[in-house]
């Protein structure tokens, strides 16, 4: 099994020296089974990767558990690299740690396409909001000028033409309030294609807003916390993380049926952490968050990959009866 296992499985002494290695180990790494028992493993990794290979050792002598299986890169012989997926544990002589057995996957070809995929939906992102931002400097500057212009036009109409009737009076009123109104829609509709103080001002301000506009939409109690030194980010980290704030405060407002919600800002030295906390009826979770879109929950499923662009992650917890919170935490 050892010798014709696909997966890479090599054994090291306490210092790094390859014991033995398997065929997979050698087609993995580019050098020979020969080779690699008069290698360390120290020669396939860069300074980054001995570090973990470090911190996973003294965790395993101190018998404490690790995550696994874990990541580690490793160097070919050829100056590529490779992703490895690996589970890594002690190995005893007489109750004593003698070295240690690995088992690698190579999983550099999936690697590469989730980066690969990464990449496209970070440039669909840039597009549709860059589609967004033109669609509503559109609505701003033409559409809704016209229809204020017209609702003008309508008054001075009818301030100007004392003969008309009572009816046709009340009809170009109702016109122009109709006018108005749709103006007003339009002009809504433009702010969440997007926001011009997110761009001008920034993630809080824009924050801010969206907090405001939620209490007079849906008539909830929200509150903005924010925590650790402000400061501005990348524009594309403002727009996503805001966009995962909407998404979320929408949620509450249209299916939680809540009478609260609270949006917090954490700024940490090296990351920035967002939770969304509601009162309201909750629902039932999937075992993991990739069901999500499966169960028609497309929203959710929308704000962890843009998560995920970020570099980050989305936690969800909710029970029915007991509110939801959603947490987003991103490397800044």
């Amino acid at each position: 099994i050892f010798k014709n296992a696909s997966d890479a499985i090599w054994v090291q002494d306490l210092e790094g020296n390859i014991l033995t290695a398997n065929k997979a180990t050698a087609k993995l790494t580019g050098y020979s089974i020969e080779e690699l028992t008069h290698m360390t493993v120290a020669r396939f990794l860069t300074e980054q990767e001995l570090d973990l290979a470090r911190e996973v050792r003294s965790k395993l002598l101190r018998g404490e558990s690790i995550d696994e299986p874990y990541e580690q890169r490793l160097i070919k012989r050829d100056g590529t690299e490779a992703f490895l997926k690996l589970t890594s544990s002690l190995v005893l002589s007489n109750g004593q740690p003698v070295g240690f057995q690995h088992v690698a996957r190579d999983v550099t070809e999936e690697r590469r396409m989730q980066e690969n995929l990464r990449f496209y939906l970070q440039q669909v992102t840039r597009a549709q909001e860059e589609e967004r931002k033109r669609i509503a400097r559109e609505l701003h500057d033409e559409t809704t000028q016209s229809l204020v212009a017209i609702s003008h036009q309508l008054e001075n109409f009818a301030s100007h033409n004392r003969h008309l009737s009572a009816h046709d009076i009340q009809l170009l009123d109702n016109l122009s309030e109709q006018v108005k109104s749709a103006s007003h829609g339009l002009r809504h509709f433009s702010q969440d294609l997007r926001l011009p103080v997110l761009d001008d001002l920034g993630l809080l301000p824009a924050l801010e807003w969206l907090i405001g506009n939620a209490k007079k939409a849906y008539g909830i109690k929200a509150e903005l916390r924010v925590t650790g030194t402000q400061r501005r980010l990348s524009s594309e980290a403002e727009i996503l993380i805001f966009r995962i704030v909407q998404e979320a405060v929408n949620n509450v407002g249209r299916h939680a049926e809540a009478s609260y919600v609270e949006v917090t800002v954490e700024f940490y030295e090296d990351k920035i952490v967002v939770t969304v906390r509601d009162n309201g009826k909750g629902f039932e979770l999937p075992r993991t968050l990739g069901e999500l879109a499966r169960i028609g929950k497309l929203g959710l499923a929308g704000m962890e990959e843009r998560a995920r662009l970020l570099g980050g992650n989305l936690r969800v917890q909710s029970e029915p009866g007991k509110g939801t919170t959603v947490v987003t935490s991103a490397p800044v």
